[in-house]
């Protein structure tokens, strides 16, 4: 019975091939990605100088509503069960006879509402003083105090969504007199606004201080701002980087000022008098020396940090790294498969052993057939030995010898 012939009718692919087209399309998806990441941290679709990626990872929800004469900012709803990082933004001012107050609320489980670091700022009184020693600062122990206007009649003039067209929310309060004007912006995403604002990111509250015709009560007297801050941790006060920041490590919270000022229609410098004890507290006030000051503007910023949420993106994974090892692989393994001899599938055939006619003639060979045995001949003197042995053995032997 003949054996049956194999026949290979499934395609050949080996482990090798298959790694290779794996990496080449490792290889062309990372090199894309790196191309939209490319095009995407360049990208500013909304003109605000801010990248769409950038302004994606940085934006977060704010939801926003009113409570006892209080605007809130929220990163969250209330009554919420998300155990997440968060803040609350009130601005307040309760009635005709109390100040504005800015108060910031970080947390670390907006499930509790219980803040892990509070910050507030109270616009406390206008100070008009004599500044007897010239230096441009007030100095509340030495300076001479000519009036002092306590700011507790503030009105909220309006508040709401949308600022030029922009998605950011504003809250405007002033005195009676309409002397002094503090508009507030934050929104969810970096913004532009007009340029007496700027550029607006998350995590951000600018205030814009105006002031208009205001009437000395004495000339040559300086106006003053007295702002009164309050932590729940200590605040460290800055007279280098014009700032109060209170932090409990992984959550920040910073007031800056600016060191200059549009006075009467010019660009001005203002100093402003922090606290100079050496021992850390949790309260201290600060005033902005506007100097003589008629008509101005002034734009000081609450800003903080929390935590970013441990949320993945694709964008987030090192995709230049990916493309370098994947193409560099790729070009070592087919470097190595060009190189490796291999057998084309078939059936094995062999080639007949021929011996030269040198080695047959001394290889000795019988001829089949039958066997032919020599007789054995010995010598008479063998043969007579032979004899005498025989002649020794008894002819009948006995059972026992058997």
């Amino acid at each position: 019975m003949s054996k049956e012939k194999f026949v290979r009718n499934k395609p050949h692919v080996n482990i090798g091939t298959i790694a290779l087209i794996a990496l080449g399309i490792i290889s062309t998806i990372s090199l894309g990605m790196m191309i939209y990441i490319d095009i995407m941290e360049e990208r500013d679709s909304d003109g605000d100088s801010i990248p769409d990626l950038a302004e994606g990872n940085a934006g977060h929800t704010l939801f926003f509503d009113t409570s006892d004469d209080t605007l809130f900012f929220r990163t969250y709803e209330t009554g919420t069960s998300n155990h997440e990082v968060g803040h609350q933004l009130g601005l307040s001012h309760d009635g005709l006879s109390s100040h504005v107050n800015v108060q910031l609320g970080l947390l670390d489980d907006v499930s509790t509402a219980i803040p892990i670091l509070d910050f507030n700022i109270k616009y406390d009184s206008l100070i008009e003083f004599f500044d007897d020693n010239g230096n441009g600062f007030f100095d509340p122990a030495t300076d001479t105090i000519i009036g002092k206007t306590m700011l507790d009649n503030m009105l909220r003039l309006g508040s709401g969504f949308g600022v030029g067209g922009e998605p950011a929310y504003y809250s405007s309060y002033s005195t009676i007199d309409g002397v002094l004007k503090v508009d507030f912006y934050t929104a969810r995403e970096h913004v532009l606004l007009a340029r007496q604002v700027g550029l607006l990111s998350p995590l951000e509250l600018k205030s814009y201080i105006t002031f208009t015709e205001y009437t000395r009560i004495t000339g040559g007297t300086s106006l003053a701002l007295n702002l009164s801050l309050s932590s729940s941790h200590d605040i460290t006060f800055s007279g280098t980087d014009l700032s109060a920041i209170s932090s409990t490590g992984n959550y920040e919270v910073g007031y800056e000022w600016p060191d200059w000022a549009i006075i009467n229609g010019v660009e001005t410098k203002v100093n402003t008098t922090i606290p100079s004890s050496p021992m850390l507290s949790n309260v201290g006030s600060i005033y902005i020396n506007f100097g003589e000051i008629i008509n101005g503007t002034y734009d000081p910023k609450l800003h903080w940090q929390i935590p970013r949420p441990t949320s993945f993106s694709i964008t987030d994974l090192p995709w230049s790294y990916i493309t370098i090892g994947s193409i560099g692989i790729l070009v070592i393994g087919m470097a190595v498969k060009d190189h490796i001899p291999r057998k084309k599938p078939g059936r094995v055939t062999y080639q007949p052993i021929t011996l030269s006619a040198e080695s047959a003639d001394k290889v000795p060979r019988k001829r089949p057939g039958r066997v032919t045995y020599q007789p054995i001949t010995t010598s008479s003197k063998s043969s007579e030995t032979t004899s005498e042995s025989e002649n020794r053995i008894p002819k009948t032997l006995r059972h026992r010898d058997r």
